[in-house]
């Protein structure tokens, strides 16, 4: 079996080794056991991960380009950010990945000249597709579980409330003279403008 738990590496390693992977789709299913649920709440800075599985396929796309999708599944608890009551939630968000096991000195076309463009100062830069700039094969193997890791991240609440909880908005206290404190820096200039 391609599962890999590695406690001083990614916190839900699922490896899959690509050697044996083809252009037909290869299906891949896997849970976190205890331990890695403990090391993902840390990692993610959550109270608890109740449950954390995943579903993936993937397969080889043309010369040593492979194609991961999935669909990553976790029962999660978080604080709430206003009262730090416990806030559960259920997460179900697919996810992609591109790899490449090609020479990891080799740089694509789009890649080279994105870097180009950064050397010469471009402020704007071209966010290149995945697919164009994978992620290398490391010793023929992909890390799945890390993928799904890094998906359930971003799917997290980043202000999670508790039910009935909302944050109240307080104005200012008046400065000693009684006067409301200035509500931005730039009335603070604006006045001072008026002045001279």
């Amino acid at each position: 079996m391609p599962k890999q738990y590695n406690a001083g590496g990614a916190e839900w390693s699922f490896t899959v080794d690509v050697e044996k992977i083809s252009t037909e789709p290869k299906r891949f299913q896997f849970a976190a056991d205890e331990r890695q649920r403990i090391d993902l709440a840390r990692r993610l800075g959550i109270v608890s991960v109740e449950k954390a599985e995943c579903i993936a396929t993937i397969q080889k796309v043309s010369g040593g380009t492979y194609h991961a999708l999935g669909t990553v599944r976790a029962d999660v608890t978080q604080s709430c950010v206003v009262s730090l009551a416990p806030v559960p939630a259920s997460i179900e968000d697919e996810f992609e990945g591109w790899y490449s096991d090609k020479d990891a000195n080799a740089v694509s076309f789009a890649k080279a000249r994105s870097e180009r463009e950064v050397k010469k100062g471009q402020t704007e830069i071209e966010v290149l597709e995945e697919s164009v700039d994978p992620e290398p094969v490391i010793g023929g193997k992909v890390d799945i579980g890390e993928l799904a890791t890094q998906y359930l991240s971003l799917a997290l609440d980043p202000y999670p409330q508790a039910d009935g909880v909302a944050h109240v908005y307080t104005a200012p206290a008046p400065d000693k003279d009684g006067a409301e404190l200035r509500k931005s820096p730039f009335e603070a200039l604006k006045d001072w403008k008026e002045k001279r």
